[in-house]
């Protein structure tokens, strides 16, 4: 009931109200509106052209939603929302089986209210979906393979299956590598000799392959090929789309992706490696934990192409790392670390400090001796939100100095959650004003399906404009096609920019007329929409 309910408030205040954000909510939420409105399950479009960047479990769920709720960015995000709750219950349940129940308690309060995790199950994207999975093959591994058991191999391949279907590769990969380490570590690689492997691989075929072969065979293999060669395999070797960074990234990344719950991060991981080289009793979770964080950290930092998402499957294993420590400290089971909790305090009363100094700055409230800086008047109201893990720290302060660990940790939690509530919540309405696409479709009426009209982009494309139409928007690339397109004698509507307006607007022939005009923050550029009816 409390996770439900932490989880509930992080989740949905909110969820339908702002616009989709671009690229990736854009593009997952037209893509499961096209497979529907075609009636296939099977190949994946986005502005009526072939999708290959992401095989299909996102869209099943979000088309199913569409079926449920209608289509609406609500519905779009919810299959995410309802993947994060699965992942805290199996993130609940494994620490709980791993240790103890309370332990379970605190890893499911740390994930839950970390920023990432909290942000990605408001996504339209896979990532959710995949953790998911990711954390159901990790726990089936466990429950199953405990004191020798064999009863793992099955479902473990099972949901390694739905994650292949989710995200590719990876969905396999990863954890397979995870557990031969695992294996390894603990000279039990002898337990792979087994029959029941198999069973587990064919099980894994027979729900991963088919929808790979259809794809494959509708698309003449067009599909297949993009798909592991350029958005698996390129993407390993180089940096694509400008998404490079150095060897620390990820991990640089997960401090501030975890926060608040980061600032048990150091002393959590020093006293696992500890337990692990001291313990004979819980050495195994820790070693299972340790390598599960260790094996994806290493991998995409290893990787080209770095985006902070790549690493969100090790953030349940970081979870119950982290709870457990914190379990520990409450129980007075770990002697030392006198200076820890005022350390993590007081990182605690600095995320509060650099919320509400971020928010204020990002306004324009503070000012900057920087040039071109860009900012977002209206994100100062949202300020407040920083206040929740600050007074946490400062009431944490007061019972530590008191010597009352239940008191700190109660602190601790109820900022957190008040802080992730709100600021989830709070500063996105702020910014959707700045976010041209909904209201530049609304404004110019262009969603009404009925109406026998073109619309075209030059210079100016964001995947939400797709989804807010419920058209196919073509892609001009050149000023004379655009010249063409609104001199055309059918009703039409051009979206471009104001500067390549100004550069156009001198060769027309025929009456044109501003429907609507927003500014883009993405870009920082105010947004017109052109019709060629006066």
């Amino acid at each position: 009931m409390i996770l439900t309910t932490v989880m509930a408030l992080c989740t949905f205040p909110n969820l339908g109200t702002h616009s989709l954000w671009d690229v990736d909510e854009g593009v997952n939420a037209e893509a499961a509106r096209e497979m529907l409105e075609a009636g296939t399950w099977i190949v994946p479009t986005f502005n009526y052209e072939l999708r290959t960047a992401k095989p299909v479990m996102l869209y099943w769920w979000q088309m199913a939603s569409y079926k449920l709720f209608g289509i609406s960015e609500w519905s779009a995000r919810l299959p995410s929302v309802l993947a994060g709750f699965g992942t805290v219950f199996i993130t609940y349940f494994l620490g709980r089986r791993m240790f103890d129940a309370m332990t379970g308690l605190i890893s499911g309060l740390l994930l839950t209210t970390a920023i990432e995790f909290c942000l990605l199950s408001h996504t339209a994207s896979p990532d959710s979906i995949l953790v998911f999975f990711t954390t159901l093959s990790f726990y089936c591994f466990w429950r199953f393979s405990e004191n020798g058991g064999r009863g793992w191999f099955i479902p473990m391949a099972a949901a390694c299956a739905l994650a292949v279907l989710t995200k590719g590769p990876i969905g396999v990969g990863l954890p397979g590598l995870v557990v031969l380490v695992y294996l390894g570590w603990n000279k039990q690689l002898s337990r792979l000799w087994d029959r029941k492997l198999i069973q587990a691989s064919l099980v894994f075929l027979l729900l991963a392959l088919p929808w790979y072969v259809m794809v494959g065979v509708e698309t003449r293999g067009e599909f297949l090929r993009v798909f592991f060669g350029r958005e698996n395999i390129s993407r390993f070797t180089t940096p694509m789309e400008n998404h490079s960074g150095n060897p620390f990234f990820h991990l640089i990344a997960l401090i501030i992706g975890f926060a608040p719950g980061s600032i048990f991060l150091g002393l959590a991981f020093w006293e696992a490696v500890k337990q692990c080289r001291t313990s004979q009793l819980d050495y195994a979770p820790y070693r299972l934990l340790l390598t599960w964080f260790a094996v994806y950290l290493a991998v995409f930092s290893i990787a080209a192409t770095k985006l902070p998402n790549y690493v969100f499957p090790l953030y349940p294993a970081t979870a119950i790392v982290c709870g457990r420590f914190v379990e520990r400290w409450r129980s007075q089971q770990i002697a030392g670390y006198s200076w820890g909790m005022p350390v993590a305090l007081s990182a605690l009363l600095l995320v509060g400090l650099i919320t509400i100094a971020g928010l204020l700055i990002a306004s324009g409230a503070i000012t900057l001796p920087i040039k071109k800086m860009r900012v977002f008047p209206g994100l100062e109201k949202s300020a407040w939100v920083g206040m929740f893990p600050l007074l946490g720290a400062i009431a944490g302060y007061y019972f530590w100095l008191r010597g009352n660990r239940n008191r700190i940790l109660m602190c601790i939690t109820t900022s957190a959650v008040g802080f992730m509530t709100c600021l989830a919540a709070f500063p996105i309405l702020q910014m959707d004003q700045y976010k041209a696409p909904r209201a530049l479709v609304e404004e110019s009426q262009l969603r009404q399906r009925e109406r026998d009209i073109r619309i075209a982009s030059i210079y100016w494309f964001k995947p939400t404009t797709v989804f807010y139409t419920q058209r196919e928007i073509l892609k001009l690339e050149h000023l004379e096609d655009a010249v063409s397109f609104l001199n055309s004698p059918r009703e039409s509507y051009l979206i471009l920019t104001e500067n390549t307006w100004k550069e156009l607007e001198k060769d027309l022939l025929r009456p044109f007329r501003l429907v609507s005009q927003h500014y883009d923050f993405y870009e920082d550029k105010n947004v017109l929409v052109i019709s060629n009816r006066p």
